[in-house]
């Protein structure tokens, strides 16, 4: 499977580097306590935001390794409805023939903007051993900025964790 060795290394090696921050910025000088425990704190919220975009990228590569026939699928429902404050979350519905069977199948994840239509006919690519499993090339790509955003922040807020120090003293020489 194409990008899972890449995946592993990643997934298994910048938690472990966070932690190597962590331990800089607890023993390193230059900090008050409160500053050491906001930018601790800012690094270990960030490897949530982290393993979650790493989970959607791994489902991801999962599925696109394994669902490599295409068809043509109807949406025949938006999906269900899941309402997380003032936004409405979809998770649209699909159904299409596999070797003379019907399926139907839910998108596992949702978006908060309605794209797809009753009716609408797109590319959906299954696994010829499992057609559950699947994906939406239109819906595949909106996931892979999701993912992405959500890594770029496990990313980028350890660094700036890390270098929090540098940061202040630039802001407080411009302020």
């Amino acid at each position: 499977m194409r990008g899972m060795k890449g995946w592993r290394v990643l997934a298994v090696g910048w938690p472990v580097l966070c932690l190597v921050f962590v331990g800089i910025i607890l023993a390193g000088p230059g900090r008050t306590l409160e500053q050491r425990a906001a930018d601790s704190g800012l690094t270990l919220i960030a490897l949530i935001f982290f393993a979650v975009g790493m989970s959607v990228r791994r489902r991801l590569l999962k599925e696109r390794g394994n669902a490599t026939v295409l068809t043509a699928a109807t949406v025949i429902s938006r999906g269900r409805v899941t309402r997380t404050g003032r936004n409405t979350v979809y998770f649209p519905e699909f159904q299409f023939q596999a070797g003379g069977t019907v399926y139907k199948v839910r998108s596992p994840s949702g978006s908060s903007f309605h794209q797809l239509s009753e009716g609408k006919q797109v590319e959906l690519y299954y696994d010829p051993q499992n057609p559950g499993l699947f994906y939406v090339p239109l819906l595949h790509k909106h996931d892979c900025r999701v993912s992405a955003l959500l890594r770029g922040i496990g990313i980028l807020f350890p660094l700036m964790a890390l270098f929090a120090p540098h940061l202040r003293a630039l802001f407080a020489f411009l302020g």
